[in-house]
């Protein structure tokens, strides 16, 4: 769980993934990686890595989802003149604050409406609660304080009335998912070939996030036997204090102390500063990994590819040139060679490693058998292998991990009645 909180304390402030080094030596940055860090790695076995393949099944439930998109968004926001507004609801007000009977700057919708929903508005005090049981219509004086700290010098702590108007209850209409509907917004015909056509895109997809987590998996497997013999301390200095400095940064644009910072996520600044140097040095390591593998294998990274990658995150990160890029993720050219460089090395893990299949597994323990010399051996190894093989051919696959792509933190609520 604390892992978890870390990922999304770090999000938006830099990925872990990408922490640049300083090139030497070869003016290619692959090569400079490679010849930085290949020296000090002890590789594991990366060759023939036996996996058990993940298998995700896609559900019902799904499916449903997806095929239910469709009707979401093409939900309609209807008005409501009648009924009587509760929590929860969305309604359309106009109201005019006053203190001391004198109109202040910001309290008045002058007629324009405003939409609130009732119980999570962030309107001072319990300016929500006074609005709910009103009908559309309905006029109305809304007496609330304005706390101590508030953020307009000249209404902190004084009492205020909102004369307020409750225009309508704002409701969602959903159309229904008929084949009318399908063809007018797909270019499908039918619900049922709509459904059939969504199914196959989740499988596909699904598919190749198991991908994505079986390479995933080898690689926290060579991490564990692989071993690195020396770290690069003044690259680990400088980016922990990078990565913290850039926590500092998001904290700032929340208007919020680094101590409030790392408490909305669980955390005291000793515990963030060990967990911030420990996720460092495991990216540190797994780059030393990388460049140890693509340098026994000759793998290498040029720049027509460097670029296809800059190109690529620019459409991703909407930007029409580099320095933009790099302003808004950190990176630096060695960050785009790199990431180039992994891919072709998990890649070149996963094709060469061995699917964990009834079939393998019976073969191994066959061969097994056949070593003890003795015929009895043989038939009892198989038999065991072929009983455990379809064991776990039956168990469920785990679940494919979740990006990191979340918000960094909740921005703190700007208490206000606009």
């Amino acid at each position: 769980m604390k892992g978890k909180k870390f990922r999304l304390l770090l999000a938006g402030c830099l990925g872990l993934t990408l922490l640049a080094g300083c090139g030497k030596g070869s003016s290619n940055p692959a090569e400079a990686m490679k010849e930085r860090y290949a020296q000090y790695v002890d590789l594991g076995d990366y060759k023939k890595i036996q996996y058990k393949p993940t298998e995700t099944k896609i559900t019902t439930d799904d499916v449903d989802s997806a095929v239910n998109e469709l009707v979401n968004e093409n939900a309609k926001k209807v008005e409501k003149k009648t009924g009587v507004a509760v929590k929860g609801d969305t309604v359309n007000i106009d109201y005019v604050g006053t203190v001391d009977g004198v109109e202040f700057e910001g309290g008045n919708t002058k007629g324009a409406g405003t939409q609130i929903t009732l119980g999570s508005s962030g309107y001072v005090d319990n300016f929500d609660e006074q609005i709910e049981g009103h009908s559309p219509g309905d006029t109305f004086d809304v007496n609330v304080t304005f706390p101590e700290d508030y953020r307009t010098e000249e209404l902190k702590g004084k009492a205020a009335v909102f004369k307020t108007t409750l225009n309508a209850i704002i409701t969602t209409e959903y159309p229904e998912l008929t084949d009318a509907l399908v063809s007018e917004k797909t270019e499908y015909k039918t619900v049922a070939e709509y459904r059939a056509a969504k199914e196959a895109e989740l499988v596909k997809k699904q598919a190749e996030k198991d991908v994505e987590t079986d390479k995933e998996n080898m690689m926290e497997q060579l991490m564990k036997t692989s071993a690195v013999k020396q770290y690069p301390q003044k690259e680990l200095e400088e980016r922990t204090k990078e990565l913290i400095e850039r926590v500092k940064s998001a904290a700032e644009s929340y208007q919020m102390s680094l101590d409030q910072y790392l408490m909305a996520f669980g955390f005291d600044a000793d515990g963030f500063q060990e967990e911030i140097r420990t996720s460092v040095e495991k990216y540190i390591q797994r780059k030393m990994i990388v460049c140890a593998i693509a340098e026994k294998e000759d793998i290498n990274v040029d720049k027509k590819e460097a670029d296809a990658k800059i190109n690529e995150l620019m459409k991703s990160y909407n930007v029409s040139d580099v320095s933009t890029l790099n302003a808004q993720t950190g990176y630096s050219e060695e960050d785009y060679y790199y990431i180039v460089l992994e891919e072709k090395v998990i890649d070149f893990i996963y094709e060469d490693a061995v699917p964990k299949t009834k079939e393998t597994s019976t073969e191994t323990a066959t061969e097994a058998g056949t070593q003890t010399g003795t015929t009895a051996a043989t038939e009892a190894g198989t038999q065991a292998a072929t009983q455990a093989a379809t064991t776990a051919a039956t168990e469920a696959a785990t679940q494919a991990a979740t990006t990191a792509a979340t918000t960094a933190a909740t921005e703190a609520k700007t208490e206000k009645a606009e």
